[in-house]
């Protein structure tokens, strides 16, 4: 049943169910648990109600934040080539603690080493700085990098590896 679009009578009980919503919501796309119950007290559910559900899902194994998290992680890793520091902060932002945080990315670059990540969202980048001075583009390449997520020590290797200065030709 929908809310009626006429006056507030019996809005209260023409309101779906908060199981159902939630349901609809996660057959959308996977949630965390944070995000589900910011999700349900949008739509003016209480507490106890939205408390409840996250129970029940989490019980029947709908919401699993660890496995939402290793999922996640792995597709925005590979896919994006997102660095560890940009991954930590989003699954941050989407409610996953950090015990859960710290497994995931112990996991995530196990499988893949964080160097390689790195060095493919580089030759991506590559494409984009053709042409500009080899000053600017390392500039450029920096800033993208740090974006991502990537060690300083990883972004140092990869700038001086691609855009050398005089001073790293003398160094070797």
């Amino acid at each position: 049943m929908r809310r009626g679009r006429g006056g507030s009578e019996g809005a209260a009980t023409d309101r779906l169910d908060p199981w159902q919503v939630a349901v609809k919501l996660l057959a959308m796309r996977a949630m965390s648990t944070e995000e589900l119950r910011q999700r349900l007290a949008r739509r003016g559910y209480a507490g106890d109600q939205i408390a409840s559900v996250i129970a029940k899902l989490t019980a029947a194994r709908y919401l699993d934040d660890a496995e939402y998290a290793r999922t996640w992680a792995r597709s925005r890793a590979h896919r994006r080539s997102l660095g560890p520091a940009r991954l930590a902060r989003e699954l941050r932002a989407r409610g996953i603690a950090e015990p859960e945080i710290s497994a995931v990315l112990d996991e995530v670059f196990g499988e893949r080493d964080v160097r390689s990540v790195a060095e493919a969202a580089t030759i991506r980048k590559l494409r984009d700085l053709q042409g500009l001075t080899p000053l600017v583009a390392r500039r450029r390449l920096a800033a993208f990098l740090t974006r991502r997520g990537f060690p300083a020590e990883i972004i140092l290797t990869l700038c001086r590896k691609h855009f050398p200065h005089r001073e790293d030709l003398d160094d070797q």
